[in-house]
């Protein structure tokens, strides 16, 4: 059992998983994995992290929510959009969205895209929050206040990894330690590439 009550996905039993169905049951894996970095990340550098997401805090409201076909309110927006830590510092707490993306390349530049729908709904319902986006790419973590995330005119919206700082910008304690983390990302994203083929 995980910290908090909740089963903690290791990264090693994270390459491990061969799942029977790929596309959504990987993706859900893969996000599990990423959330479970980014909490360990955390706390080994003294960060108090506490699960607050719609899939950790709220699992059986999510199953009502897709079992009823509750009707597309604003509330139930903001339950799906919900952040999926609380990060407590000294007297300061951040909210913290956790998303894997795997390193593309656009016109020669290094990037990836975000759905224009969650970048709105975070933007709405929680505005305050951090993205902390996990890639083989770089130094790895990266974030960015949801506040300064603007959604473009398509269904998705490319980013230059340059519109991201790096993870101790935010959390400034885990500056020594990304590297000892950063073989999890990269063994991340070879789950990722084993989805593709």
């Amino acid at each position: 059992m995980g910290h908090l009550g909740y089963e903690a996905v290791t990264p090693l039993e994270v390459h491990a998983y061969k799942p029977r169905q790929l596309g959504f049951d990987q993706h859900i894996v893969i996000g599990a994995a990423a959330k479970e970095i980014v909490r360990s990340l955390l706390e080994s550098s003294g960060y108090n992290v506490y699960p607050f997401g719609y899939e950790s805090s709220l699992s059986a409201l999510k199953t009502h929510i897709r079992e009823r076909g509750l009707q597309d309110t604003d509330l139930v927006q903001r339950v799906r959009s919900m952040p999926d830590f609380i990060v407590s510092a000294e007297k300061d707490l951040k909210l913290v969205e956790v998303k894997f993306r795997n390193r593309r390349d656009k016109d020669g530049r290094p990037g990836f895209f975000l759905k224009n729908i969650e970048l709105n709904r975070y933007k709405q319902f929680w505005g305050e929050s951090f993205l902390v986006l996990l890639s083989p790419h770089g130094g790895r973590f990266f974030t960015q206040s949801v506040r300064s995330l603007i959604p473009g005119s398509q269904e998705t919206k490319w980013f230059d990894y340059g519109d991201f700082d790096s993870l101790p910008k935010i959390f400034p304690a885990t500056g020594g330690r990304l590297e000892n983390f950063s073989t999890a990302v990269n063994k991340l994203a070879g789950l990722w590439e084993n989805e593709k083929e």
